[in-house]
């Protein structure tokens, strides 16, 4: 039987993040995701401390209701509707720790967290063209 070799999150995950800063207003979210066509924003603050995520269907589906209430919808900040209690991995934990919180949860990304400062993102997509590149290798 062939042992698999681990292979680290830092591997895989994206390094090259946009982020925001709790303060923003949540305008921000919708340029940030139309510009970059991400789906998951990761919320830092100016020390690069994770502070929590916006994710793109949690900001449709806020915008859509603050929308009908003009002024407030300007004064909502991007803390106000970050998740913040967040599951994360760190940088040399195996990917396989983080395919099964993947797996195990209805979650899509997971921040990678060194000492509290935000190093990179890792998602199923991310997983999952690794996958298909190990799969084109070994064929």
């Amino acid at each position: 039987m062939i042992k698999p070799i681990p292979i680290a999150v830092r591997q895989l995950m994206s390094r090259d993040l946009v982020v925001a800063r709790p303060e923003d207003p949540i305008e921000k979210a919708d340029q940030i995701f139309m510009s970059y066509n991400i789906h998951h924003l990761p919320i830092v603050d100016k020390d690069g401390q994770l502070q929590g995520l916006v994710t793109k269907s949690d900001y449709a589906r806020l915008s859509r209701l603050l929308s009908l209430f003009k002024p407030a919808y300007e004064q909502v900040r991007m803390s106000d509707i970050m998740t913040r209690k967040l599951a994360t991995i760190g940088p040399d934990e195996e990917v396989t720790e983080a395919a099964k919180v993947f797996q195990s949860n209805i979650l899509h990304a997971l921040p990678v967290v060194d000492s509290g400062q935000l190093v990179g993102l890792i998602t199923t997509h991310d997983l999952l063209g690794f996958l298909l590149e190990e799969r084109k290798r070994l064929a």
